[in-house]
C-alpha cells in the first residue's frame, strides 16, 4: 500500500502553539495551514485508520531560499495524519525520511509518500541483537 499527496507549505513546529496568558492555543497559522492540507488531503481520498508501523517520507520543497531546520516541519505533518484519521496515532511512524528539495517560489509544498511496513524490516538484524 502507497499512498502519496502534496500538501501545503506546513508551519515549523515552533509556531504551532502560542500563549495568551497562562493559556496554550494553536496558532491562527497553523489553524489555516491544518485546514487547507486537511482539503488537499481529502481530495485524494486517503487510506483510513491505517493498521500497524507506517514509513513515511516527506519531500520538502521550500518557498525561498531562506534557511529552514526540514525536522521542523514534520510534526505538523504528522498531526495531520492523525487528525484525519489516515493513522490512529502519530507514533506508528517507524521510519521518517526527510529530504529537501528544490525551492518551489512562491508557496512550497511537501510531498508526502506513505507507505505500511512489512514486518520484516521491523525485525533486530543478528548484528545488533542482544
Amino acid at each position: 500500500m502507497r499512498f502519496e499527496v502534496l500538501l501545503p507549505w506546513p508551519p515549523t513546529v515552533n509556531r504551532i502553539w502560542r500563549r495568551s496568558g497562562n493559556r496554550m492555543h494553536r496558532s491562527v497559522t497553523y489553524e489555516a495551514w491544518r485546514q487547507e492540507a486537511a482539503e488537499a488531503l481529502r481530495r485524494v481520498s486517503p487510506p483510513k485508520s491505517i493498521p500497524g508501523s507506517v514509513s513515511v517520507e516527506l519531500r520538502l520543497y521550500g518557498p525561498s531560499r531562506r534557511s529552514y531546520d526540514i525536522d521542523n516541519r514534520a510534526k505538523a505533518v504528522l498531526d495531520l495524519l492523525e487528525a484525519e484519521g489516515v493513522v490512529e496515532d502519530d507514533s506508528q511512524v517507524d521510519r521518517l525520511l526527510l529530504r529537501r528539495g528544490k525551492v518551489l517560489p512562491p508557496n512550497g509544498c511537501v510531498h508526502l509518500i506513505l507507505d505500511r511496513m512489512d514486518a520484516e524490516l521491523l525485525e533486530t538484524p543478528d548484528a545488533v541483537a542482544p
